[in-house]
């Protein structure tokens, strides 16, 4: 279970640019009797490889021991015998295998010296840690609680360094890395606060200025100035938040988190804005895919709201690490805290900020819009459209929404003259009609024709259909979640229970279970598809999720996003002595696939009926689309007039809006927008409500000319 930080190496670019001798302490398969408290010179810390799978025990040191002005206890451990080399130390040498019998071999090209340590930079970092890090995110978010409520020393810090096993430490093509994560699962088996920092490339990625730091190499070229530092408060902040709402959804949480680094004064303006500007059309902000894009645009989003709502309580935009009962600083609070999760939980949090400050910021869906419009246009002199703390493009690895359509997507959404239907019909750089739940299209028009609307026909709904009827049950959208749904039936073992289902689980990390209740205790048991007689649940437990056994993990078929969903029915047989059954749907603390539907239950052939007070849904499996088509531009296209759908910020851009699942526009006059260098924008958003809001939608539209004089 974590919440990972992605982050770039330095040779990434996009797509357009034998074991060394055992250490001191080796790791071990099988724990030992004391794992130690946090403080200890040794601790045993068990390790997930995310990549190969497995878990093994690693013997930590202490290298840093300190203490926060509010005396919390602050300490770093690093593998044992770290602080003497990299050569031959398990969970550091690059080249460590903790599994040489499976096919996962570590990448052959890392090189040791890019995982050396030192003191300096221990100390420096805890020292970082101690004196600021946990004291703005615990003012500006929520206060840390004992991992242990029975041990007092686990309400200190404990950070782990180490060379995180991931899809780079094998794969020598990746460009990107785990820098960071949080694990929840380490307060339950360690009793401590638990981050965790990769050890790479710390002598560049460690300082305000790495190069000239008693570490650095004296090349600034290769310098990424607090990475670590800003990852430190990225992580903490997800530590923070399960302490507040452990159910959070990724991308609120994420968002925060890289909130945290941002008030803490590090540069956010590297990969995750970059990648969001170049995958824009491929990342929803509200269903987590885990790329740097969607750190990008959960980020972005906050840092817009922050803004908008007057950052600092003093009314500077410029983060200043001091926590201001006021402004942004209060509504990203009220964010942290709600209950409510994902753009209920923002709306809420928007609805409170508004009364208690006497504020009149707009609803979710509203800041959203002009956000979109904002990761487009990024006016400097515009208050309304631009992020004042984030150039976009230059900034940000030089790439722009128009510079990653134009040269990473070849010309994607860019039309030059006017588009008749058997033209627009055959465009090839057209992109798919589909639109991600929160995400943006982009599609620029030159020289459409003197005057001409929009007709635009989105989807009214998207649905996952239940296998039959009208409703069937999900087993929800929430991140860290064990939701039941009961049988309502009495059973006294051997009776045959089937049932309809199709599951979109995250394979290998989330779980569901059909478990029955013997001698007063719940057990899993096996799965079985009817048809082939196949049993579909497994044992196999590679990140520890799976504990229990018998856990479905992956989908039935039929894969949303690729194909439609493929119902199968599955069947358990009733262990003797079993009283009740249920079926349960757990998720870890990160990405979510759509879940886990179930329909048309039955015991021993005859229709069951079943409940849950545990967080399903009896749903129609319905999505209610929300279009927004918004056209930018930087003249004004409605001369003489004022559309009722006419927003300007009187710097010169304008912003027509339109919702609704099937409208014409106002005739624009593109006059002012004609011309080699001029244009204007389509952007198209669905923004869905109801049970279920994480569906693709389909939609079409068209750029209509008029031949009407006048």
């Amino acid at each position: 279970m974590r919440r990972t930080l992605v982050a770039t190496t330095a040779a990434s670019a996009l797509a357009v640019t034998g074991l060394a001798a055992p250490a001191t302490a080796d790791h071990t398969y099988e724990p030992p009797a004391d794992l130690g408290s946090a403080g200890d010179d040794v601790i045993t810390v068990p390790i997930n490889d995310s990549a190969a799978g497995g878990t093994y025990y690693q013997p930590f040191e202490r290298a840093y021991a300190g203490e926060t002005a509010e005396g919390t206890p602050v300490y770093v451990y690093v593998p044992v015998g770290a602080m003497d080399g990299v050569e031959g130390v398990h969970s550091l040498d690059p080249a460590f295998d903790h599994n040489p019998g499976d096919e996962f071999v570590p990448c052959a090209d890392s090189s040791a010296a890019e995982f050396t340590l030192t003191q300096e930079q221990i100390d420096y970092l805890g020292d970082e840690l101690a004196g600021q890090i946990v004291h703005v995110n615990e003012q500006h978010f929520g206060e840390m609680g004992p991992a242990n409520p029975d041990d007092p020393q686990s309400e200190s810090l404990v950070t782990l360094v180490y060379n995180v096993q991931d899809e780079m430490y094998y794969d020598c093509a990746q460009t990107s890395y785990t820098a960071g994560y949080f694990a929840p699962d380490f307060m339950q088996s360690l009793g401590m606060n638990v981050i965790v920092l990769d050890a790479f490339d710390w002598a560049n990625r460690v300082g305000e200025d790495p190069s000239a730091a008693p570490w650095g190499d004296g090349d600034a070229s290769n310098d990424r100035p607090e990475l670590y530092e800003g990852v430190i408060a990225h992580e903490l902040e997800h530590l923070l938040m399960n302490y507040s709402d452990p159910g959070e959804l990724s991308w609120v949480d994420e968002g925060l988190a890289d909130v945290a680094a941002f008030l803490n004064g590090y540069d956010m303006t590297g990969s995750h804005l970059m990648y969001q500007q170049v995958f824009h059309r491929e990342t929803s902000l509200t269903r987590w895919g885990g790329g740097l894009e969607n750190y990008g645009a959960s980020f972005s989003y906050f840092a817009y709201l922050w803004e908008q709502a007057g950052g600092n309580g003093d009314g500077d935009l410029t983060p200043d690490t001091v926590y201001d009962d006021a402004a942004g600083d209060l509504l990203i609070k009220l964010v942290f805290a709600e209950q409510a999760d994902s753009m209920e939980g923002v709306q809420n949090a928007i609805d409170e900020f508004n009364a208690r400050t006497g504020a009149d910021l707009g609803s979710a869906a509203e800041l959203f819009q002009d956000w979109a419009v904002t990761m487009r246009l990024d006016d400097e002199a515009s208050a309304l459209w631009d992020l004042e703390n984030f150039d976009l493009g230059p900034a940000s690895g030089g790439w722009t929404v128009d510079v990653a359509n134009d040269v990473f997507w070849d010309d994607r959404g860019s039309y030059r003259g006017a588009q008749p239907s058997a033209k627009w019909d055959k465009v090839p750089n057209r992109p798919d009609s589909t639109a991600l739940p929160f995400g943006v299209s982009y599609e620029t028009f030159r020289n459409p024709g003197p005057k001409v609307t929009i007709e635009f026909d989105g989807e009214d709904a998207a649905q996952v259909a239940p296998h039959t009827g009208e409703t069937h049950w999900w087993g929800g959208y929430a991140s860290q979640s064990d939701h039941v749904l009961g049988l309502d039936a009495s059973l006294s073992g051997g009776e045959t229970v089937s049932f309809w289902n199709w599951h979109f689980i995250e394979e290998g990390w989330d779980y569901a279970f059909v478990e029955a209740l013997v001698g007063g205790e719940w057990v899993t048991v096996p799965v079985t598809e009817v048809a082939s007689g196949a049993v579909v649940s497994t044992g196999d437990n590679p990140h520890g999720n799976n504990t229990e056994g018998n856990g479905i993990t992956g989908t039935s078929g039929g894969a949303y996003f690729v194909d439609e969903p493929q119902y199968l029915q599955y069947s358990v047989t009733v262990p003797a002595g079993a009283t009740d059954l249920r079926f349960r749907y757990s998720t870890d603390a990160a990405y979510l696939d759509t879940g886990w539907f179930i329909d048309d239950v039955t015991v021993n052939g005859a229709a069951a009926a079943v409940s849950s007070e545990l967080g399903w849904i009896e749903t129609t499996g319905e999505q209610d689309n929300n279009w927004t088509v918004q056209v930018i531009s930087e003249c004004d296209l409605t001369p003489g007039a004022t559309s009722a759908n006419e927003i300007t910020d009187g710097v010169g851009n304008f912003v027509y809006r339109y919702t609704g699942d099937s409208f014409s526009t106002d005739v624009f006059n593109t006059k002012c927008a004609n011309g080699a260098n001029s244009d204007f924008v389509v952007a198209i958003s669905n923004l869905p409500t109801g049970d279920l809001s994480v569906l693709d939608a389909g939609y079409d539209f068209d750029v209509v000319k008029q031949n009407k004089k006048g």
